[in-house]
């Protein structure tokens, strides 16, 4: 979880970067419309693995699922 919040991070601060530069418009306001995306993205994926580490979850790899719910065959 923690690389995919280092990359949101860091198209955050690229996009703050080419908003500063713009002059006001329609492309710079749509340019903050998705800096606002990537921050509520950024928030939501921060409460949820704060919200696992409360609750004592991890997360299991295919392996440990597959050997807990094995694949069912259909006829």
């Amino acid at each position: 979880m923690e690389h995919v919040l280092e990359i949101l991070g860091h198209a955050e601060v690229v996009l703050m970067k080419k908003i500063k530069a713009m002059k006001d418009g329609k492309p710079k306001y749509a340019a903050s419309a998705r800096l606002n995306e990537i921050r509520s993205a950024m928030h939501i994926l921060r409460v949820h693995d704060d919200i696992d580490g409360m609750l004592g979850m991890k997360e299991e790899s295919d392996e440990e699922y597959f050997t807990k719910f094995p694949p069912q065959a259909k006829a």
